[in-house]
């Protein structure tokens, strides 16, 4: 009875205090009670609507809140092993809505059902490459990626023989299904396949040079390890612009614009650039005899900050190999760009460099236009093209 009574009790307090609240909100405005109550209502209101309005913004996908959810949906194409890591990242984050993989040698189905029993709420499908139209509906950005494991020890030449069939028959069909999608070319060599990707979608009538662009991201990433490492920083805090092509052979680290250390002696510099360029000969010898975990890291990454960008973020910046009017004599190179909702939203162009980085490009910018040629020409010779040309 004593438990009944005090239930009683509260229920009648709190019925009595919410008709004396709407009693005070309903008094006429002479009464100076009213009046005084009619103030602090507003004030609680304005109180409670600051307090919404002061929600933490988002402005990087470092820095992503984890019970955010975007509506992005991204296919990725291949059949590598980086694409595997690429896609267990991507599912981590609620601003991926789909992952949809094209398994291009049919040899990724049990991983990628492997990677749907994760509990996060992205989905991931796989499809055969025979399906590509149906996987690529609705899709925000494509991620062209390497057909195979790469294989290290080929030259960039030797490489994009390999590749420039595989690439050409995706870019031709990507084209045709999904023309307004961002497109990321990560198979290699990228500094000959984004200009082949990008000839293909122009000769198909769709070209649109803001929504294509070339991976660097691997390199960079390992750069600012590297640099981390010699100087015994967080690598997370540190920042390395990069310029010229998309391969380790024409690549040029712009130590001197470096963020937050950009002092660095010739001796040191000399060991990063000559450690980036023999990274991929030190990786020969280990177990998956290329640097997939790392190359499904830089993936995963620089797909997020597309994502960021189409998701209307702010101030979503990468070094980028993209089509660019900065040297008149190079039609595709690496900047810092910015991404947006369009894509590439804008170019920062070459920044201030040293006397040793000027070299350093001048000498890689035949190599960029020999490969540059080298990928256009396999369009209009060997004729892979079958789009109607408008």
């Amino acid at each position: 009875m004593i438990g009944k009574q005090r239930y009683f009790l509260k229920s009648i307090k709190k019925y009595i205090s919410r008709r004396f609240y709407r009693n005070i909100s309903n008094m006429p405005v002479d009464d100076k009670k009213s009046k005084y109550a009619k103030d602090k209502i507003k004030e609680i209101k304005s109180k409670k609507e600051s307090n919404v309005n002061n929600k933490p913004q988002f402005k990087n996908y470092n820095c992503f809140l984890p019970d955010y959810e975007g509506d992005i949906k991204v296919c990725m194409i291949g059949g590598g092993e980086s694409l595997i890591y690429a896609a267990v990242l991507l599912k981590q984050f609620r601003l991926i809505k789909r992952i949809h993989v094209v398994d291009a040698n049919d040899s990724l189905a049990n991983a990628i059902l492997d990677i749907s029993h994760i509990d996060t709420s992205s989905r991931i499908k796989h499809f055969k490459r025979k399906h590509l139209k149906e996987a690529l509906k609705e899709i925000n950005i494509i991620a062209l990626m390497d057909e195979t494991n790469p294989n290290i020890e080929l030259n960039p030449t030797a490489q994009f023989k390999a590749a420039s069939s595989y690439v050409s028959e995706m870019a031709e069909q990507m084209a045709q299904l999904s023309s307004e999608s961002l497109v990321a070319v990560f198979t290699r060599p990228v500094t000959a396949t984004l200009p082949m990707v990008s000839e293909i979608y122009k000769l198909a009538g769709w070209w649109d040079p803001d929504r294509i662009i070339g991976s660097i991201a691997c390199d960079r990433m390992r750069m600012e390890a590297l640099t981390a490492n010699l100087l015994d920083l967080n690598p997370a805090f540190l920042s390395v612009p990069m310029v010229g092509g998309a391969d380790l052979n024409t690549i040029v680290p712009l130590l001197s614009c470096a963020s937050p250390i950009n002092q660095f002696t010739n001796v040191q510099q000399e060991m990063l650039l000559r450690s980036l360029r023999s990274a991929d000969r030190k990786m020969k010898n280990i177990e998956f005899k290329g640097s997939v975990l790392s190359d499904g890291a830089a993936a995963a990454k620089l797909i997020l900050a597309l994502a960021e960008g189409l998701s209307g973020y702010k101030n979503v910046i990468s070094s980028v190999y993209a089509r660019s009017n900065v040297l008149p004599g190079c039609r595709y190179f690496t900047t810092e760009l910015q991404f947006g909702q369009g894509g590439i939203q804008k170019n920062f162009g070459l920044p201030k460099m040293s006397a040793t980085e000027v070299v350093l490009l001048e000498q890689a910018i035949p190599s960029i236009n020999k490969y540059i040629a080298m990928g256009l020409k396999a369009i209009h010779t060997n004729r892979y093209i079958t789009l109607k040309i408008v």
